[in-house]
């Protein structure tokens, strides 16, 4: 059975507002997103069980009087797929949040509660950073505790840097800066010690953890040199939380990376996730090919991420 952790829907309503917003990369246009589609492209690809998200840059676009009602606009429609296709869908809720304060943290735990006893969410999308802060920041720590609280799944997608670097290379700079974004978070949230106290919350890294299979020995072992680590946090601390994370495949699933994935967190810590629609079917179909023969987190692993979900898939 095969579970996708990493998949998009754009609502029409959503699409057009982020258009008028003008904060869409240029070289990267949002593809056309319907349900029917969807779940022709799960069927294609053997993928059983798909679980909702919004992607980048989710509601931070939007002037503050619109992220509160878009959420709940963006969780109700997650909902009503989930609740119309029972054994295909769940979903990660959307929160309004912003450090900036045009939206008060309380109103981001109050769309969480709603999102999580009312409309039987499978967990909450977080990206990486918000008005500059990283999700590490003392402003989140109230949302961390109630998410541990709740023994919450939490699905981490990156956005843009606090400052996007120009397309000097001549790509767009998510296609580059987007891994980098969520080892960033990753380190706040290691550094912090979010991952320490809050040890009930299950974190997703998007595309494999972005760079940080590849930097934590690095980061940890020049961070205790240095004394940069938080105090009494060593090298090995530090890899170790690093390895607490769950890590999902999207556009990871290809030779050398995957391999990294697997063999630094261990394969029931790692995920499948497509990245439909954003990443084009060819894409996707190369990388389930080579997933082939390739164990990660199975059956058992979505029982205890998703108990909610399995129950309706088993109820079936």
């Amino acid at each position: 059975m095969l579970c996708d952790v990493h998949h998009h829907f754009l609502p029409e309503e959503y699409v057009e507002a982020w258009k008028a917003s003008g904060t869409i990369p240029p070289g990267l246009q949002p593809p056309k997103w319907t349900l029917e589609a969807d779940l022709a492209f799960t069927q294609r690809h053997s993928i059983a069980t798909t679980i909702l998200s919004l992607s980048a840059p989710g509601l931070t676009p939007f002037p503050p009087h619109l992220q509160v009602p878009f959420a709940r606009k963006v969780n109700t429609l997650a909902a009503s797929i989930a609740a119309s296709h029972p054994h295909r869908y769940g979903f990660f809720a959307t929160l309004p949040l912003s450090p900036g304060g045009s939206v008060p943290l309380s109103t981001t735990i109050s769309e969480l509660s709603h999102a999580l006893d009312n409309l039987s969410a499978d967990g909450v999308t977080l990206f990486t950073s918000y008005d500059s802060h990283y999700l590490g920041h003392d402003f989140f720590r109230p949302l961390w505790e109630e998410l541990d609280a709740r023994s919450a799944v939490v699905f981490i997608h990156p956005s843009s840097p606090p400052s996007p670097p120009p397309a000097a290379v001549g790509v767009p700079p998510p296609i580059i800066d987007f891994p980098h974004e969520t080892t960033r978070a990753a380190v706040s949230l290691i550094t912090s010690n979010v991952i320490r106290d809050f040890p009930n919350v299950k974190i997703i890294l998007s595309h494999g953890g972005g760079t940080l299979p590849f930097v934590a020995n690095r980061i940890a072992n020049l961070g205790a040199d240095a004394g940069v680590l938080p105090p009494g946090k060593t090298a090995d601390e530090f890899l170790a939380e690093a390895k607490r994370f769950y890590f999902d495949l999207a556009l990871t699933a290809f030779p050398g990376a995957m391999e990294l994935v697997v063999g630094f967190a261990g394969r029931e810590r790692v995920l499948y996730g497509s990245d439909y629609p954003f990443c084009r079917e060819g894409t996707v179909g190369r990388q389930r090919e080579n997933l082939r023969g390739v164990e990660f987190g199975g059956e058992e692993v979505m029982k205890t991420l998703f108990p909610g979900l399995m129950g309706r898939k088993e109820g079936g």
